[in-house]
């Protein structure tokens, strides 16, 4: 490969530090709700199962209206079943967004490590959008 080529690759390639901020953001928010979805799965397979009174009981009471024990189970082991499955959907997020932040990082070092050891090779210009 000479020159010229990697020239061309360099000035072609699109920026990776916004998006780095993005999915880092990203990656922060699913991590909020990948915690806070097991923690209400895991209130809610308690109450369903060890009949304990952790979650429903204030949402009946803030709804005004009254649950009977067998409903109360029954909601409780659904919506512990659906917060685990949007909990392990937010885990996948997390997993996604650690392996772009990887691959933007080593973006980043590869055209820091080109731009300092090969001398012919310059820094892309940065196209603005204001004429």
């Amino acid at each position: 490969m000479n020159y010229k080529n990697l020239q061309k690759i360099l000035d072609s390639q699109p920026s990776v530090s916004g998006s780095t901020f993005l999915v880092f953001s990203l990656f922060g928010i699913s991590s909020l709700l990948m915690v806070g979805f097991f923690v209400l799965s895991f209130g809610l397979f308690l109450e369903g199962v060890f009949h304990y009174k952790i979650f429903l009981t204030w949402i009946s009471e803030q709804l005004q209206f009254t649950l009977d024990e067998e409903l109360r189970w029954k909601i409780a082991g659904s919506f512990g079943f659906f917060s685990l499955i949007l909990s392990s959907v937010f885990l996948g997020v997390l997993f996604l967004c650690k392996m772009v932040l990887r691959r933007n990082h080593f973006i980043i070092e590869m055209e820091d490590w080109i731009l300092a050891n090969i001398t012919e090779a310059k820094r892309p210009v940065k196209k603005s959008g204001k004429r």
